[in-house]
């Protein structure tokens, strides 16, 4: 018989369960890392995506204004010379999830796997704008040479 010790337990998101998510991680490369080390909103948000791997959901319990807020200073922090049309793409889906993430936990009865998916999804959406990041600077140190006549 299940109690409801138990099932508390069961819905309970722990560090554990957010470690056992099937996505692969990316860090920024040096240039990269140099290029967003001023950018305090993004700093910032590593800090969030570091607390939520270790299953601390304060951030997104805040009020709506306040997320909105965190969301447009960091945009528009956003350094000059990361601004690509790629990368405001991949800014705009982790501006959704972290949303999404948000609205999931200031509900009550939402279920352990849609909450694991959410998170899930706001991992992957952080992953695609540190790669899409890296491959800019990637690109531009790319030496192509252009054949003379």
């Amino acid at each position: 018989m299940i109690t409801q010790t138990d099932q508390e337990k069961s819905s309970v998101i722990t560090a554990a369960d957010i470690e056992k998510l099937d996505y692969t991680d990316y860090i920024l490369r040096p240039e990269s890392e140099n290029a967003v080390l001023d950018w305090q909103k993004y700093q910032d948000l590593r800090a969030t995506i570091g607390q939520l791997k270790n299953a601390d959901f304060s951030f997104f319990k805040v009020e709506k204004n306040i997320m909105s807020d965190f969301i447009t200073e960091l945009k528009a922090g956003q350094p000059e010379m990361i601004n690509s049309p790629a990368i405001r793409s991949r800014m705009t889906v982790l501006e959704t999830n972290l949303l999404r993430m948000q609205d999931l936990f200031n509900l009550d009865n939402i279920k352990k796997t849609e909450y694991l998916e959410a998170i899930k999804e706001l991992l992957v959406a952080d992953v695609n704008l540190k790669l899409q990041i890296n491959k800019k600077f990637e690109k531009e140190a790319q030496q192509i040479l252009i054949p003379q006549k």
